[in-house]
């Protein structure tokens, strides 16, 4: 990549830049998002993530929101990261190990877990009744913008 030259702009345009925009309420229909889950792959790291109406994916400053499906029988991989996540269980049951400490976490519809950065965790689905639907909240758009966001999977 070539180095470029800077450019710069009058101190009144940095200003409407950053600015401060009245926000509208938005809402998220269940039953549309309940089939666009369902439609959706179902990768280990995620299903469907959350959007404002003009596209963006950090629906509050710095965070994100984003659906997770671990069908029944699967599991997903072991992995730690520099943000956190918070989970909210929308359905199901299965359970969370953190690999660290050996400890695992029976989840159930309703559960709120709090995930801090570099936990080694992965969640796992042994039920045959249906998938395992969490919701997380993460820092993940804060920590991208500051080029803070690593991850490692671990075997």
């Amino acid at each position: 990549m070539p180095i470029q030259t800077g450019n710069q702009f009058p101190y009144p345009e940095f200003r409407k830049r950053h600015a401060r925009v009245e926000q509208s309420p938005i809402v998220w229909n269940w039953g549309f998002l309940a089939k666009e889950i369902e439609a959706a792959e179902h990768t280990p790291y995620g299903t469907l993530t959350l959007a404002t109406p003009d596209g963006n994916h950090e629906v509050v400053p710095g965070t994100s929101m984003t659906f997770q499906s671990v069908r029944p029988g699967e599991r997903t991989t072991p992995h730690s990261h520099s943000w956190w996540h918070l989970y909210f269980v929308r359905a199901g049951s299965g359970t969370v190990v953190f690999e660290k400490s050996r400890e695992s976490v029976e989840l159930s519809t309703d559960d709120i877990m709090l995930i801090p950065a570099w936990q080694v965790h992965y969640f796992e689905n042994q039920e045959d009744s249906g998938d395992l639907l969490l919701l997380n909240m993460s820092n993940l758009p804060q920590l991208a913008a500051l080029h803070n966001n690593f991850s490692k999977e671990h075997a």
